[in-house]
């Protein structure tokens, strides 16, 4: 039987009036799309730590490499970026390279790409014409293949040109996405780290953030590397103060109406329940906090309390309202699960391939939905959807037999 597309049910965009705010402050998870950052960042013991090695660096010029750790969501990225931003303002160079992929090659060109300027129509001819003629530079030599990859010295040129600029700083994000590339490269991969930290240029500043699962693998595998780190900073996660202050300072941003309370239209027990079923995980508690709000909003629920919020998050009715609470930015995946491959199991190549995105990219968004609840997963790696869902699917496949 051919797979019936359900129609669904469009709702009016909410409006946010009722609580006295311009829009909703919560849709924004990662730093990357918030423009003043600092302005709502809840500070933690490490952004004092990660000041003082920074100041460290800046005021007297020494080079210092460290890592930061912690599950998806915690607030990597932002810190990483924060990093750059101070080196810049500092008359620095900073490289942010955020890891994409397991090539070595591909993730050296992206740091070295860094310190090229913007080429013209002429500068790009000639280089063209110069490899044609077989004069290729020494570093993309080493970067034609893994055999050519010179650890020691690719390490050699980095410091070179980071050693042209009075304070640097070497960031690379996500580096777990490297733990499913062959061990000789990353083998490779590190020594060249390894051997530009022992010889990184005054005032520069190396880190790199991943997840702990990665963190605790490659600290087995490349010992030597690990001892040339300075420090080991592992975020945790957001204590219920600190929730209240985020709740607080994203909420402040957009008020149009004054109030008493800081927190309104949230209760403190709404907010308390948020951050325990968020595990006190950032983007969980602000992606609890977007969906409820804007929920909310649709009812007219006023305040949003802690029974509020249990009845927003309970299970899904329906097929339909199940599909309705995806987030966005998902919602083609769990869509490519339901309706093309009958709930699953199916593996995250099969679904990048079926919503033509990149594979790294869908398996971080099937595990995210897999810790919002949308998706489980099974011991094979493959990815479905919860019982509940494909009771649903049945109840309308036999809807739909009745009515031919």
């Amino acid at each position: 039987m051919e797979n019936k597309v359900m129609p669904l049910k469009v709702y009016q965009s909410p409006s946010y009036e009722i609580y006295g705010i311009s829009k909703n402050p919560f849709a924004e998870l990662a730093s990357e799309g918030i423009r003043d950052v600092e302005s709502i960042h809840v500070y933690q013991e490490v952004d004092m730590k990660l000041s003082m090695a920074l100041s460290e660096v800046l005021g007297n010029k020494t080079s210092i490499a460290f890592s930061i750790v912690g599950p998806l969501g915690m607030g990597k990225t932002q810190r990483l970026k924060s990093l750059a931003k101070s080196i810049e303002e500092n008359n620095g160079k900073a490289i942010y390279v955020k890891v994409d992929t397991n090539d070595i090659l591909k993730i050296t060109r992206d740091i070295f790409n860094a310190f090229k300027p913007p080429k013209s129509k002429t500068a790009i001819f000639l280089e063209n014409l110069s490899k044609k003629l077989g004069f290729i530079d020494q570093l993309e030599k080493m970067l034609t293949s893994v055999d050519e990859y010179k650890s020691r010295d690719i390490a050699e040129l980095l410091t070179k040109e980071m050693s042209k600029y009075p304070h640097s700083a070497l960031l690379l994000d996500e580096l777990e996405n490297m733990q499913t590339a062959r061990e000789q490269e990353k083998i490779q991969f590190f020594e060249m780290l390894r051997h530009f930290i022992s010889n990184m240029p005054p005032g520069c500043i190396f880190v790199f953030a991943c997840v702990p699962e990665a963190y605790e693998e490659y600290t087995k595998l490349f010992p030597a590397f690990f001892m040339r780190l300075h420090y080991e900073f592992k975020l945790r996660p957001m204590s219920i103060d600190e929730t209240f202050e985020l709740v607080k300072k994203r909420l402040n941003g957009v008020r149009i109406r004054d109030t008493d309370d800081p927190i309104y239209p949230f209760t403190e027990k709404a907010i308390e329940l948020i951050h325990s079923l968020g595990k006190g995980n950032p983007r969980q508690i602000l992606r609890l906090l977007h969906f409820v709000l804007n929920e909310a909003s649709k009812h007219k629920f006023d305040p949003i309390d802690d029974y509020v919020v249990t009845t927003i998050l309970e299970e899904p009715k329906s097929l339909e309202e199940y599909l309705t609470r995806i987030p966005d930015d998902y919602k083609e995946l769990v869509e490519a699960i339901v309706f093309k491959f009958k709930g699953g199991p199916v593996s995250y190549i099969q679904i990048a391939k079926e919503v033509k995105k990149p594979g790294i990219q869908v398996y971080d968004h099937l595990e995210e939905l897999i810790r919002l609840g949308f998706l489980v997963g099974d011991p094979k790696g493959n990815y479905k959807v919860p019982e509940y869902v494909r009771r649903f699917m049945e109840k309308e496949e036999r809807a739909g037999e009745a009515e031919e």
